[in-house]
């Protein structure tokens, strides 16, 4: 009696063809992008507070994909897995001066990188979330955009950042994961305005689940914004594997100053969280 077989790679190997077997389907997926950092809030001046930093954009979501090859029993086949890419270092937090001082711009996330079959199909990352913008005595940081990956009007979508005191969007499930024998995993939630500080970060969009698994990898939720004068929450990290992989939060924006006679500094942006790795599934009948 025939039955399917499958192997799971999620590092990088070979795959060897066994005797008899010649046509097989892999699924697989590139490393997710990195979420961009949060913005520095600004300095206070001797009479006014100053703003808050913007939040970091969401790493781009990559969805599994599967196509079917034809391929020689005993052959040895190479397997490459992508990598996340790295989340972006957040924006620091102005001094405080009399005349008020503007914080810096968060780094954009990386790309991820792709997955592959032997040279044969590569599977694309998904780009890096961009960063926040800083704050200022009269300048609002504004979020930055969330990465995105492949195709993403039907793929798994990432949200931006908050702009400072707004909340962070959330992300979206992909539109043609739904079935009745599987479902995506969830969204990631936006992260939590920080008051008078930063906004949340982005969250990640699901993916739909891997060759004979129920539920989709989730993905991860945006950091917090900073309240006036404290630093941006860090996006939850991403699993490397299967959790996260429909991207990942994006860092929390950095705090404002706080309004005081003497002035204060601000908070420091947030670091964008790393994206997921890749993945490789290999189906054949035996």
């Amino acid at each position: 009696m025939s039955k399917y077989v499958k192997q799971t790679f999620t590092s990088s190997g070979s795959w060897v063809c066994p005797a008899g077997v010649v046509n097989i389907i892999v699924w697989g997926r590139g490393g997710a992008g990195g979420g961009g950092g949060g913005g520095g809030g600004g300095g206070g001046s001797t009479t006014v507070g100053a703003r808050g930093g913007g939040a970091g954009g969401s790493g781009g979501s990559v969805p599994s994909l599967s196509y079917q090859l034809t391929v020689v029993p005993g052959t040895t086949y190479t397997i490459t897995i992508g990598s996340g890419g790295a989340g972006g270092a957040g924006g620091a937090g102005a001094t405080a001066l009399a005349a008020g001082n503007g914080g810096t711009t968060g780094s954009n996330g990386a790309v991820g990188t792709s997955s592959t079959f032997d040279g044969i199909i590569a599977f694309q990352p998904g780009s890096g979330g961009v960063g926040g913008t800083f704050g200022g005595l009269t300048t609002t940081g504004t979020g930055g955009a969330a990465g995105f990956g492949t195709f993403a009007d039907e793929g798994p979508v990432s949200a931006n950042g908050g702009t400072a005191n707004v909340a962070g969007g959330s992300g979206t499930a992909p539109l043609g994961a739904l079935s009745p024998f599987f479902a995506p995993g969830n969204a990631g939630t936006g992260g939590a305005a920080g008051g008078a500080g930063g906004g949340g970060g982005g969250g990640g969009g699901s993916s739909p689940p891997p060759a004979g698994d129920a539920t989709g990898p989730n993905g991860s939720n945006g950091g917090a914004g900073g309240a006036a004068s404290t630093a941006g929450g860090n996006a939850p990290t991403a699993t490397t594997t299967t959790a996260g992989a429909g991207g990942v939060g994006g860092g929390g924006g950095g705090g404002g100053g706080k309004l005081a006679t003497t002035g204060s500094a601000g908070g420091n942006g947030a670091t964008g969280s790393n994206g997921s790795n890749g993945q490789i599934v290999v189906m054949w009948v035996e």
